[in-house]
Formats: C-alpha cells, sequence, structure tokens
C-alpha cells in the first residue's frame, strides 16, 4: 500500500506516531478533565514538512470541546484547527482528522501536542501511560507548561523516552530498572507528516509488552535515512481472540476485532509486526472465567486468520515469540506448557519470526524473565527490556533490508 496522498501538494501522509484507542469508561484512574491543558510529548518515527492530527472520541457518550490545540516541536507551537476553526466538537463515536499545519519534524524529535479542554470531560477514549495535566487554565503552547500540583516544566527540556512527567503512572526510573512507560494520553491517536517519502510503514499489533513502547525505542534505533516509520498499536490486557470483559473495558477489542481499524486503518502500511503476550491463554481462570480458555489450534487459528487478513491486503508479516509468564505462572505446567507449545509454532511455522522471548528470558531460568530485562513485576520488559526487543526487531528489519 502506498501512502494517501494529500490534496496540497505535500505529497503523501505517513504516520510519525499512533496509539491504540481504547474505552477507560467505568475504569476510574484518571479524573476527568476540566479547564485543564493536556500535554502529550511523543517521539517522532519519520520526519516530513506538515503535520496533522487524529484526534478520537471513539468510546465517549457525549461530544468531547476541545477549545484550542497546538503542535509543537523544538519550541516552536502551530496551532491546529478543524474545517478551519480553532475550537473542535468531537461527536461520540467519532474520530476526526486536522487541518494540515506547516510544521517540520525530523527523525526523532519530541512532538508535544496540546489540548485545552474548558468543561469537565471524562477520561474515555485514550491509552498510553505518560501525559502531563496543567494547573486551570489555556496553557496551550506555553513554554513553561505549569503541572498540576508541580513547577513549571520547560517543553524544550531534553529528556529520554519515555517521558518523565506522568500523568498515569509511576516514573520510569535512571537506571532502566523500571517500569517502560510510553508517552500517550486521551483523544491523541495518530500524527502523521507529509513529505516523509516513507520507504514502510510498519504497524506493531499487540498487547501489553506492545504498548509499553519497544515500538518506539525502535524507531528510535533506525538512522534518519531509513525512512522507516514503526508505530504502535498495543493495548495492555489486549488479546487475540475475544473483546475485552465488561469490568475492564481498556483491555480493548480483540486484535481480530480491531485488526481492520488499527492495521489497516493505518495510512501506508506495509507491515505487520503480532506481537502478542499470553493473555489469551494466562487470563482464563484468573481473572477472566475459565471458560474462555482457548484450545492451542484455536489460538493458532486466531494468528492464522491476522496473518491471512494482512497478507490479502498485501502486507509482510512478522511474528514474535511470546516472553515468560508471571512467576507464579511460570511453574504450572499447564499455562507454561502453552506458552511452549505456541512458541514452538511460531518458530516452526514456516512465517517470519523474532524471538522476543530468547531475546529476554533468563538463561538460567528460561521460564522465568532475566532480572535485568524484568520490571518490578517480573512479568513485563522494564525499559532496559524494552529497549532489547527493540534492538532485535531492528535487527529483523534489517535481515528483510527494509
Amino acid at each position: 500500500m502506498s501512502t494517501h496522498e494529500t490534496d496540497d501538494g505535500t505529497g503523501g501522509w505517513t504516520p510519525t506516531w499512533t496509539q491504540a484507542m481504547t474505552d477507560f469508561r467505568g475504569e476510574d484512574g484518571e479524573p476527568p478533565f476540566d479547564d485543564v491543558t493536556v500535554r502529550m510529548t511523543v517521539p517522532a518515527s519519520v520526519g516530513g514538512s506538515h503535520v496533522r492530527v487524529e484526534l478520537s472520541n471513539l468510546f465517549g457518550e457525549d461530544p468531547v470541546r476541545i477549545a484550542r490545540s497546538a503542535i509543537g516541536v523544538r519550541g516552536r507551537f502551530v496551532e491546529v484547527s478543524i474545517d478551519g476553526q480553532s475550537s473542535i466538537e468531537l461527536p461520540a463515536g467519532t474520530s476526526r482528522w486536522t487541518d494540515p499545519v506547516d510544521l517540520t519534524v525530523s527523525h526523532g524529535d519530541e512532538i508535544v501536542a496540546d489540548l485545552y479542554l474548558p468543561e469537565s470531560t471524562p477520561y474515555t477514549t485514550a491509552n498510553g501511560f505518560t501525559f502531563d495535566r496543567s494547573l486551570p487554565g489555556d496553557f496551550v503552547g506555553s513554554r513553561a507548561f505549569p503541572l498540576g500540583g508541580s513547577t513549571p516544566v520547560e517543553t524544550d527540556e531534553s529528556r529520554e523516552f519515555p517521558a518523565t512527567d506522568t500523568g498515569t503512572g509511576p516514573e520510569p526510573e535512571p537506571d532502566g530498572n523500571g517500569w517502560s512507560l510510553p508517552p500517550g494520553g486521551p483523544f491523541l491517536r495518530t500524527i502523521e507528516v507529509a513529505g516523509a517519502g516513507a520507504k514502510a510503514v510498519v504497524v506493531c499489533l499487540g498487547a501489553s509488552s506492545t504498548a509499553m513502547g519497544w515500538p518506539q525505542y525502535t524507531a528510535a534505533l533506525l538512522p534518519a535515512d531509513a525512512r522507516i516509520a514503526v508505530v504502535n498499536r498495543g493495548i495492555s490486557g489486549n488479546r487475540i481472540r475475544l473483546d475485552a470483559p465488561s469490568a475492564t473495558p481498556s483491555w480493548g477489542r480483540a486484535g481480530l476485532s480491531r485488526f481492520d481499524e488499527d492495521v489497516l486503518g493505518t495510512h501506508g502500511v506495509t507491515h505487520l509486526v503480532i506481537a502478542y503476550n499470553s493473555n489469551d491463554w494466562s487470563l482464563p481462570g484468573r481473572v477472566t472465567p475459565l471458560d474462555e480458555m482457548p484450545t492451542l489450534a484455536q489460538l493458532i487459528d486466531g494468528y492464522r486468520e491476522l496473518i491471512d487478513r494482512a497478507r490479502t491486503a498485501g502486507l509482510a508479516v512478522l511474528l514474535t515469540t511470546v516472553t515468560p509468564l508471571a512467576p507464579d505462572l511460570a511453574g504450572v505446567p499447564g499455562r507454561e506448557g502453552f506458552r511452549l507449545a505456541v512458541n514452538e509454532w511460531i518458530r516452526t511455522s514456516g512465517h517470519e519470526f523474532v524471538d522476543f522471548d530468547v531475546a529476554i528470558r533468563s538463561v538460567a531460568h528460561p521460564s522465568l524473565l532475566e532480572d535485568r530485562y524484568a520490571a518490578p513485576d517480573h512479568t513485563h520488559p522494564n525499559v532496559n527490556g524494552s529497549k532489547r526487543l527493540a534492538q532485535v526487531m531492528t535487527e529483523a528489519l534489517a535481515r528483510l533490508q527494509l
């Protein structure tokens, strides 16, 4: 697939950053926004000469009013509009593209997206782990951003991804042993650039380990002249076969359910990475009903359907093996045996694959994560682990001669 052509002479649009939007209604982790500015600082995968933004209220029950918004790079902010109007309304269940703005973005730049929400707005359609919330007021484009309950933060401050100013979680630790928490936030689904001349667009579909940031680290490792966009469509708790249970809607629709929107709906997509965790078979009987447990054949059929749908659309596909389970499950034969069987199929099925399991598992205890790659729960990769996964993914993309 080629990138979509613009109507303003700038060439095709290419995603430089994405997230998979999910439903946070009924989950009370984040209070509503009311007369505050939300700032999301996200890494650019590829560069371009023009920018546009996709804003989404897909899971909201009421319209979302954004009184003012802007995109900034290296201290320069440009206000954005829709149909020429700076005050934007997102009807419930919809997504809308902003008008293009003339703003140069380079590979590796931090793109700052500011949304001023003047009235009470629930945290509904969102993803990601870290974003900034201001003190009351409109601070769109402000260089000194007054964090709620904190002191102003300069927008041109140099900081390594992931961002350290958090709206929804603990800060990553500087030694890389803490949680890998990528930037994201509410209502911002996609940032695209025009004029990038991208050679490939790699969409990473998966669950928490994907959502936690190895795609962004992969993009950062690639040289700017590679012109490869690597974008994230991971959702924590997500499964291949089954949608989220009603109690935890933020786990999102199943990979099979959201494939058309999150993969085929990504402009210019050329490659799909299917990088799921163990949620399909580790959650049933523990967090979800036991009758949701798939057979191995059913799960493999789910993988095969994703592969077939991607190839029908002309996409190249890479699979990733499943990394070790939580320590309390690693010794349970049925669960660990399932993981080993899935990985055996991935390694022997004839499909291109990247061995995430080998990359971060313990050499001495292969059913567990290596300590230096494990987050505090010893289930997810920490910052070092996400960077290690990015390294092996970068090597795999090089083997494909992208």
